[in-house]
């Protein structure tokens, strides 16, 4: 099945489990199970996993951050709180706007097909449709409305935003992506940030964390690793900011990463329809709605690749 890159589930759903992880499924590296510097723990931000706590190791050799869960992807998907409740707000119109803008530096245009591989309930398919992208189309596993995907069909653009960090094998994932790109096609993957994770203080990284849906974590320069390494094809550009950071009020990373702090980091919490009441009890969050692009908490890197036409 596409996406379907996860680990075997526990025999329980009551408790998760860890996997038996020897090396970095990125470099190679091996793990020492024993190393606790290279070891931490933090527990989920959704209501469902905030009770649980999950055992995390980075690899000191490249930085990309493991999860050591041991998870059924169609369990912990099944009342995903961004795929039951994320709408197309004005936060969502902002950071998609800014997303946009990537694509059409990389070129895209109205005529071109799209795919959205990961895409959750849709809404950035929506955002492309009501922009006038009617060859948009998206898919992910875990939501019925978006389960089936024709495995002949090629795409001009491939946009795997915020899933490869979902995955268990990206090289896998990335593969995935290649092959659904017709020649001269575009990939986009955008993906959160390992580098500055600290296994000491791992609170400051929750929401980027994200336990358990998060498999594995890179640095800007292991996703341009990853990507240099995908025969045919020619990285074309690399980014380090979020493409959620924009100049528009409530629009940045940094907003609501402090939004999800003022929740106390319960994500389900941030889409009930009076969470916005929380502004008026910490005025300081207005601070970061409108400033915050200057005061970024955290990087998210993407990468454009071209696939190149070997007729």
């Amino acid at each position: 099945m596409l996406l379907d890159y996860g680990i075997q589930p526990s025999t329980s759903n009551v408790k998760i489990d860890e996997i038996r992880l020897d090396h970095c499924r990125v470099c190679g590296s091996a793990r020492n199970p024993d190393d606790r510097t290279a070891h931490g723990a933090i527990r989920g931000n959704t209501s469902r996993f905030r009770g649980r706590t999950f055992r995390l190791w980075k690899c000191g050799r490249c930085q990309t951050v493991h999860s050591l869960a041991k998870v059924d992807f169609n369990d912990i998907y099944k009342d995903y709180p961004v795929n039951l409740h994320q709408t197309l707000d004005t936060f969502a119109r902002g950071r998609f706007g800014n997303l946009l803008s990537r694509l059409k530096r990389a070129g895209l245009t109205k005529e071109h097909r799209i795919l959205d591989l990961g895409c959750g309930n849709g809404i950035f398919v929506q955002y492309l449709k009501e922009k006038g992208y009617a060859g948009a189309v998206g898919f992910d596993p875990y939501v019925p409305q978006f389960s089936q995907l024709d495995p002949n069909e090629k795409f001009d653009f491939v946009i795997a935003n915020d899933v490869i960090e979902h995955v268990a094998e990206p090289r896998a994932f990335l593969q995935e992506c290649g092959e659904r790109l017709a020649p001269n096609g575009i990939l986009y993957v955008g993906t959160a940030d390992s580098e500055d994770v600290d296994l000491k203080h791992l609170s400051k990284s929750l929401m980027k964390l994200h336990q358990p849906f998060h498999q594995i974590i890179m640095t800007q320069q292991t996703l341009e690793h990853l990507g240099a390494e995908m025969p045919g094809f020619h990285l074309l550009r690399s980014y380090r900011r979020s493409y959620m950071d924009t100049l528009k009020p409530f629009v940045n990373y940094r907003f609501l990463d402090e939004f999800n702090r003022a929740l106390d980091h319960e994500m389900d919490r941030a889409f009930e329809k009076d969470a916005a009441k929380i502004i008026l009890k910490k005025p300081r969050l207005l601070l970061f709605a409108f400033l915050g692009y200057f005061f970024p908490s955290a990087y998210e890197p993407a990468i454009v690749l071209k696939k190149l036409d070997r007729k």
